[in-house]
């Protein structure tokens, strides 16, 4: 108990201590300078009280505003973070590749620095304009909107990153999206957080500022040669020729711009081929876990089993891994139980949990791995993961299951209600009268009804009992039914399941002539197979089967679901019983 509760205060304390460590670190919005241009430098102490800031001695460039100092404060979920940042404006002097060496400063007496920061200064390109002609025409090249992908060669399902983003010699008050292109071949999602900032860049010669306008994220539905189609943007360019603001509230004026993205193209191949079995069509980065519910049980009992995926692929495409377990399991459809998105590092990442229901037929002990496998598009083959090996005990149960169970064989019809009648008045005279006659003609009646009935059980035993048995497969299965509906309207799932399963294993008992004792998924199948039922009514039938071993086991109180189990049954007996009716009219 002890040990559990240090565990647990542990496993809670040692995300806050990661979360509030001391860190001191220098970032700059520029790693590449054209001379003369400017750059920010930030020196930024997280988490601590400093004093005794030194800043490095920035040689090769000049100081034209700082230090300038900021603080912040920020509490999640309880948790407070803080920072102290120290900013600088800084010039070029020179061309080169320089280091900014590491600042200093003293956090609880003990001196902590930062990391150093690199940064190259290039000669740039002289404009030639003199003229404001000239200079508006000039204006494209000083403005402009690129769609930036972080690989152009994908596979089906990989995820694609789509940054539009801009870059500007000129000062942009807004912007404004008039046309995207559809993304034909692609799943497209729209990716909220990323890194936004405004930085600088250089492009031949040219000091550019760059900001990411927005960000898509891709996967490619086909293979083949796909094409992002131009954005077209309005920019809402500052003029410099326009007077100041006078108010507070006064916004500058600006004059619209409209530029468009150059198209992109996209070459998407196929998964290579042979892929291990427990591929199921998950590309990119993936992480797996998987845990038991329970490692003893009975041959009565079913055990879940769970999976859980985590990766950046296309994850409405992923389909669930195929459970290798020993002969003696039986594994029923996985469902999804929770399924998730979010964003991390500027991408879409997805997280599926399924369930996989597992029924122990024999007693004894049983290792299995479950396993899922991906195409990881960094090494470009296929990896399977298996991290977590189970052994689960079981134990010899009652062996009451469905399929055991003897239906009921009801040997009479059930009469209808007469819905009609006629009424007339008594008469006195009884000579004469309906009771009379009715009187006069019984004996005569039951005569023939003697002689009538002996002639049907002569004919009778000179049927086959296994006939007369499957004739009255049909009649049986539908009183079961309407059992099974009364369930249904009272909302008795166990009863109704019960009830539906009995009419089911019934009715390919009897139908089939197939003793109860040997009634199997797989002998339902071969028979019906040797009778030429379509595929499509084998598999309906079995279908329903294993949706009835699941309810029992598992629990299933949908109404919905009842009365669409309900309903198939009704139409997949029919249907079977039609197409052997056709097949023995024309043999």
């Amino acid at each position: 108990m002890r040990q559990k509760l240090v565990y647990t205060i542990t496993l809670f304390l040692v995300p806050m201590f990661l979360l509030a460590q001391t860190r001191f670190v220098a970032s700059s919005n520029a790693k590449e300078l054209v001379l003369g241009n400017t750059c920010d430098i930030e020196f930024t102490l997280h988490n601590g009280d400093g004093k005794n800031f030194q800043p490095p001695k920035f040689t090769q460039f000049k100081v034209l505003s700082g230090p300038n100092t900021s603080n912040s404060m920020q509490i999640i979920n309880g948790n407070v973070t803080k920072s102290m940042t120290y900013s600088y404006m800084l010039q070029a002097k020179a061309t080169g590749t320089f280091t900014i060496p590491p600042a200093t400063i003293v956090v609880k007496g003990k001196k902590i620095k930062t990391n150093a920061l690199r940064i190259k200064v290039v000669k740039g390109k002289q404009s030639t304009a003199t003229t404001q002609a000239e200079l508006d025409s000039e204006l494209g090249e000083k403005v402009y909107v690129k769609a930036e992908v972080n690989t152009t060669k994908a596979r089906i399902g990989q995820q694609v990153v789509v940054d539009y983003k801009l870059y500007t010699k000129v000062d942009i008050n807004n912007y404004d999206i008039k046309t995207e292109s559809e993304y034909d071949g692609f799943y497209p999602q729209n990716v909220r957080q990323y890194d936004g900032r405004v930085l600088k860049e250089v492009v031949d010669g040219n000091q550019f500022t760059t900001k990411v306008l927005k960000r898509v994220a891709l996967f490619p539905q086909q293979a083949g040669l796909l094409t992002i189609d131009p954005m077209t943007i309005v920019l809402g360019i500052k003029d410099p020729n326009a007077p100041k603001p006078r108010g507070f509230f006064s916004r500058p004026r600006s004059k619209p711009f409209r530029v468009e993205t150059e198209p992109v193209k996209i070459s998407v191949n196929q998964l290579p081929p042979n892929p291990p079995e427990t591929f199921t069509g998950a590309v990119g980065k993936y992480g797996l876990g998987s845990s038991l519910n329970k490692t003893s049980v009975t041959t009565d009992d079913a055990f879940s089993l769970y999976m859980s995926l985590s990766g950046n692929g296309d994850m409405k495409r992923l389909q669930p891994a195929k459970l290798i377990v020993p002969e003696s399991f039986e594994v029923y459809e996985p469902r999804v139980i929770e399924e998730n998105s979010l964003e991390e590092n500027g991408q879409l990442t997805g997280r599926k949990v399924w369930e996989y229901l597992v029924l122990p037929k024999k007693a004894g002990s049983f290792t299995f791995k479950p396993a899922f496998s991906y195409f990881d598009t960094d090494s470009l083959k296929y990896i399977t993961l298996a991290p977590e090996t189970f052994q689960i005990f079981v134990r010899k149960g009652s062996d009451k299951n469905v399929a055991s169970k003897t239906p009921t064989t009801v040997q009479e019809d059930i009469r209808f209600i007469k819905t009609e009648t006629n009424l007339k008045t008594k008469s006195g005279k009884f000579f004469g009268s309906i009771p009379f006659w009715v009187l006069s003609v019984l004996p005569f009646l039951l005569l023939g009804g003697v002689l009538f009935k002996q002639r049907l059980d002569a004919k009778r035993n000179d049927v086959d009992p296994e006939i007369l048995r499957s004739r009255r497969a049909e009649k049986i299965a539908r009183k079961r039914l309407s059992k099974a509906k009364e369930y249904l309207e009272q909302n008795k799932s166990k009863a109704f399941y019960e009830e539906v399963a009995q009419a089911m294993f019934g009715y390919t008992s009897n139908k089939l002539n197939i003793p109860l004792a040997e009634l199997t998924k797989n002998n339902v199948k071969e028979k019906l197979q040797s009778l030429k039922v379509s595929e499509a009514n084998i598999e309906s039938f079995l279908k329903i089967n294993r949706t009835c071993e699941t309810a029992l086991y598992a629990g299933m109180d949908n109404t919905a679901a009842m009365s669409e189990t309900y309903e198939n049954t009704i139409s997949v007996i029919a249907n079977i019983e039609e197409e052997l009716e056709q097949k023995a009219e024309v043999s």
